[in-house]
């Protein structure tokens, strides 16, 4: 009784809340994970997104997550053309529970049934946010997840093949995520993709973390990242 009451407040503790910016959102973020771990780090909201509408801190941590949130914001707002304002942003992560945190230099492991509720909580905020016309799905375990227990994607076998986990990180005695295919996700990236459900898009992205993008990322995201562009500039919202 005792340890399952401290899984519960463990579950409590560690889960992000989403953040929806202003009343009405167009556009639904989906990050992959919070990273949570037993640290005063952990964030309030996904991918400290609230951080963007305070006043710049003094406090040195508190700084790295503005930086944080104004990274996020920027990639966002690029990969739109500035069609949309930061106040009509919905934030999420597929993930929203505490999962085993991955051995340095690797990326968090997602089990198949936390995307799976994740899933269902999407679901939940689009039903709830019927103006939102885009879903950005950020990193390519994310969008694994959401073709995989079908979102969105029509039976693309070699993207699913290709960023699918590696079984030596599923069978891990620290879990983390290795695709098969590290380059699968040029494969899906300035596509622009239907929901099966709901009348939105789905956006490929790379994490936020990812932008600006670097030498070796513009190479090979450029011209996708233009696409996208393109679709929000041709869109009517």
């Amino acid at each position: 009784m005792i340890a399952q009451s401290l899984n519960s407040i463990k579950d409590w503790i560690m889960r992000s809340k989403d953040y929806k910016a202003g009343e009405t959102a167009k556009v639904l973020v989906v990050g992959e994970d919070s990273n949570l771990q037993w640290s005063e780090t952990v964030s309030k909201h996904v991918m400290f997104a609230d951080y963007y509408f305070r006043p710049f801190p003094v406090d040195h941590g508190e700084r790295a997550r503005n930086v944080e949130a104004q990274t996020l914001y920027s990639h966002i707002l690029y990969l739109t053309g500035d069609r949309v304002k930061p106040e009509e942003l919905f934030f999420t992560n597929l993930c929203r529970d505490y999962v085993e945190q991955a051995p340095k230099g690797k990326r968090t492991l997602i089990p198949q049934e936390n995307a799976m509720e994740g899933i269902s909580h999407i679901k939940w905020i689009l039903e709830e946010n019927p103006t939102i016309r885009y879903v950005i799905v950020l990193s390519l375990q994310a969008n694994y997840w959401m073709q995989q227990l079908g979102f969105y994607g029509e039976n693309n076998e070699k993207f699913l093949h290709g960023a699918q986990p590696r079984r030596v990180g599923i069978e891990s005695i620290i879990p983390f995520y290795q695709p098969v295919d590290g380059k699968s996700f040029k494969m899906i990236c300035g596509e622009v993709f239907n929901a099966k459900e709901f009348d939105v898009k789905v956006v490929p992205a790379l994490p936020a973390k990812d932008y600006p993008l670097n030498e070796r990322n513009y190479n090979l995201y450029a011209d996708a990242y233009e696409k996208i562009r393109k679709e929000f500039k041709e869109s009517e919202f």
